[in-house]
């Protein structure tokens, strides 16, 4: 006859603080040059080209920039207690779902020339 002591999977230790912090800081900055992208976009839009956006092409603007550092904060409590292949796993969608959310609201501020 088993116990419940013998049928419970051994506890992993998590990562590192300096591990963790590591990753944050690396990753980190890719996410903040995915928010610098649409901060130079933004820049580059209404001072270089003297194009006034309307609400909605603000509102596209302010999405793509906030998507990278929500993905980022949900990357970050995903990888806290996990190991290192998903912590990279983690940081590594979210990043890629970053850059996905740039490039789809670009295509969308560029497709609707009443946005801008």
């Amino acid at each position: 006859m088993s116990t419940a002591a013998e049928t419970t999977a051994p506890a992993r230790e998590p990562m590192p603080l300096w591990l963790q912090v590591a990753l944050a800081i690396v990753f980190g900055l890719f996410y903040a040059y995915d928010v610098w992208e649409v901060v130079q976009s933004t820049l580059v839009l209404t001072v270089g080209l003297g194009i006034s956006l309307t609400a909605l092409g603000w509102t596209i603007l302010a999405v793509a920039a906030v998507a990278p550092i929500a993905l980022f904060v949900g990357a970050f409590v995903i990888s806290r207690r996990r190991g290192i292949l998903i912590a990279v796993l983690a940081y590594a969608a979210g990043l890629s779902a970053s850059a996905a959310v740039f490039l789809s609201l670009t295509a969308l501020l560029q497709a609707t020339p009443s946005l801008a």
